[in-house]
């Protein structure tokens, strides 16, 4: 884990890089870790400072950072109950149950005479040293001993330079980058890479495996015979494949097995506290590792663990070697099992997350659909060609999770192959002999029903335009894609007429699509105007980006209750996705559920709190409600907060909410969700219905004023 040094020697080291003085040198950076883990070994925390000051103040880099926590365990994605009981053994929390559970994994020492392949885990060195040297005595396989060679580089007396070598010598491992003074070799025994040898091709320190073979060469002054080349079986496939490929016709004529991975000696130069002279050492970069430190382990997932606990042992110890194995199966527990301790009141990670879960907490820019249920979620995106983004879109959970997925721009043809598990192709348009920048596709959920109303395209000089209707349910979906410079009024025939006849199938529209046409220039707001006249509204939000050139040229238009959109990320296309789908609608069953737990539920408008802002109604402060009227962004619009209850209204579609037409709200308000709220209390409280003593009312306007304070506001519309 990285500590609070290391990280400020990469701060220091991105300044010097970019030449600049700004935190990491203006750079964005992401931090990934456990801090159920090991501490920094002779560090303080990454959030510490690493001197007197940690008593007074935090580390001033940390502060910059905001927290996402994770959720999902991967290691025991497939041993739920394993899962929880490690999550709850890290926060010293455990069940009767998880203790029961890990009891269970309790063997003796006769027993694990038997896992020869489970890896041991230890608390410290020495035990991991003797366990090593145990098990290579008892192998009767070939073996041999690689010993190291130091090279001395400078000028000066011999005796000075053999005494440097004796003090390179004396050095621990640590000091020597992983390179001990000798390996004892045994075919067939576990090996650990210590050096990071090619970081692509998996073969960095951790990386394990077992020896199958040893080669041997001479050495050209003694002519001695040493080990020259090692063959390990790495434990994963992956590790090593780049290094077999350039070895593969050596192999084959020397007739060796081709999942070997060669392995050669390396050499690294040690610090020494002399001037005048570098020493470099020469060594094989792996030792035995039939057992390993609980620091060593720490990122290493194996099948079989056998962990010897001992008394005294840590939280994050027991935490850290008990969670290696993929399933409690593979867990094997030696001595009696002790369930840990809470973690104290001051014990620094606890403490550090209670703050910076108060006060650090990432906050997104952009919204997130979140995975649901209902039938109509739809996901648009220039793709700029599917083929080179395939893979991309479909393990994309975003795209995965909506049950209609539009793309254009697909430079896609006939013979391509574009299936997604799960989802069927109801259209699809290719190119017809070379790949160009057009072509569109429509994928559905497969339980969806669906209807083809129209599809055409139009493709003369520099006019392009090509669209879809689709009716799914009671929507008819228009997804269009219109090329740069086509023209206003060819795109206006073109889509007169696929909504006219999409109307007589649906009263319901959608039109989605990368119109290119830039709603941050103002001139370009006739579209908005053209698209009212059949009574469609945009649901973005205007002036806000959809491509990497900030333009808006990519939106969507209803006339649908209840619709949702937004903006999505995108890596691999210029455009960004739109996503589209139903929000909460309140009908008259919510309205009789409200009434039934009225009496449960006492409630006092002076105790109300507002705490959910997940449905905040956004005002774009450059944008006022008269008709898209584009405000200066140094000016300032005055909004007017206050409403009559006889004709309150939102003008914002996008965070709409419908009121049902036959519940005894009838005909008052469509409104988001955080200000339904307030009204839905207030209503219950007043008892409200029709003949509501209008001065009653009137009395209590003032005080939900108050309340929706930054609160998503109600604007008067004048029906």
């Amino acid at each position: 884990m990285v500590g609070f040094t290391m990280f400020q020697h990469v701060d220091a080291r991105l300044q010097q890089i970019m030449k600049s003085k700004k935190p990491f040198g203006g750079v964005s950076v992401i931090v990934l870790g456990d801090f159920n883990q090991l501490r920094p070994v002779g560090d303080k925390y990454i959030f510490q400072f690493n001197n007197s000051y940690n008593a007074l103040v935090d580390n001033p880099l940390w502060s910059l950072f905001e927290l996402f926590e994770l959720t999902e365990i991967i290691r025991q994605k497939d041993d739920k109950a394993f899962a929880i009981a490690l999550s709850n053994t890290a926060k010293g929390m455990m069940t009767l149950e998880d203790i029961n559970l890990l009891k269970s994994r309790i063997v003796s020492n006769e027993n694990l005479e038997i896992m020869g392949d489970a890896i041991r885990v230890f608390r410290s060195n020495a035990e991991v040293d003797a366990y090593n040297t145990k098990v290579l005595a008892s192998l009767n396989t070939e073996g041999a001993i690689a010993n190291v060679y130091d090279f001395c580089i400078g000028d000066g007396l011999a005796s000075i330079k053999e005494k440097v070598l004796t003090n390179v010598k004396n050095l621990k491992t640590t000091e020597t980058y992983g390179l001990p003074l000798e390996i004892n070799l045994k075919v067939n025994a576990k090996y650990m890479m210590t050096v990071n040898i090619d970081i692509e091709d998996g073969l960095v320190n951790g990386a394990c495996g077992k020896l199958i073979m040893i080669d041997y060469g001479k050495l050209q002054k003694t002519n001695e015979i040493v080990p020259c080349r090692l063959g390990i079986k790495f434990n994963e496939e992956k590790t090593g494949r780049k290094t077999r490929a350039n070895f593969q016709n050596v192999m084959r004529n020397r007739n060796i097995d081709l999942s070997l991975t060669p392995i050669e000696p390396v050499t690294r130069q040690i610090n020494t506290k002399s001037t005048n002279f570098k020493v470099e050492r020469k060594q094989f970069p792996v030792v035995p590792c039939e057992a390993m430190t609980i620091y060593k382990s720490q990122g290493g997932t194996y099948e079989k663990v056998v962990v010897n606990l001992k008394k005294g042992m840590t939280i994050s110890k027991l935490y850290v070697a008990s969670s290696r194995a993929t399933k409690a199966g593979g867990l094997y527990l030696v001595d009696d099992f002790v369930p840990p301790k809470p973690p104290e009141s001051n014990d620094a990670v606890a403490m550090m997350f209670k703050n910076v879960r108060s006060e650090q907490m990432l906050k997104f820019s952009l919204e997130f659909p979140k995975e649901s249920q209902e039938r109509f979620y739809l996901m648009f995106y220039n793709v700029q060609s599917l083929n080179k983004h395939f893979l991309d879109v479909k393990s994309d959970k975003t795209f995965l999770s909506a049950s209609i997925i539009s793309l254009v721009e697909t430079w896609t043809k006939s013979s391509d192959s574009l299936e997604i598990e799960g989802f069927k192709i109801v259209q699809r348009r290719d190119c017809n002999d070379i790949r160009k920048p057009f072509g569109q596709i429509t994928y559905l959920k497969n339980d969806l029903n669906y209807e083809n109303i129209l599809e055409k395209c139009e493709y003369s000089g520099k006019n392009h335009i090509e669209y879809c209707s689709i009716k799914i349910d009671d929507f008819c979906i228009i997804s269009i894609y219109n090329l740069p410079n086509s023209s206003f009024d060819v795109v206006k025939r073109h889509i007169n007429e696929v909504i006219t006849v999409s109307k007589r199938f649906c009263e319901n529209i959608v039109v989605v699509g990368d119109f290119n046409i830039d709603l941050k220039i103002k001139t370009n707001h006739k579209f908005i105007d053209y698209m009212e006249s059949f009574g469609l509204t945009l649901i973005n939000k205007l002036n806000k980006n959809s491509t990497n050139a900030k333009t808006q040229i990519d939106y969507c238009f209803t006339n649908g209750n209840g619709l949702k959109s937004d903006y999505f990320e995108s890596l691999t296309s210029f455009h960004k996705p739109i996503w589209i789908r139903k929000r909460e609608i309140l009908t008259g069953i919510h309205v009789d559920e409200i009434k039934q737990i009225r009496t449960d539920i006492p409630f006092n408008l002076k105790d109300l709190r507002i705490y959910d802002q997940s449905d905040t109604m956004e005002v774009d402060e450059e944008f006022s409600s008269d008709r898209y009227k584009i405000v200066d962004e140094n000016e300032q619009t005055d909004i007017d907060t206050t409403f009559n209850l006889k004709d309150r209204h939102t003008n914002d579609q996008s965070d709409m909410m419908e009121i049902d037409k036959q519940s005894s709200f009838a005909n008052y308000e469509n409104i988001d969700s955080n200000s339904r709220k307030i009204l839905d209390h207030f209503l219950l409280v007043l008892d409200f219905n029709s003949t509501t003593d209008t001065d009653q009312i009137s009395n209590q306007v003032q005080i939900i004023n108050d309340l929706i304070g930054k609160s998503p506001f109600i604007t008067q519309c004048n029906d």
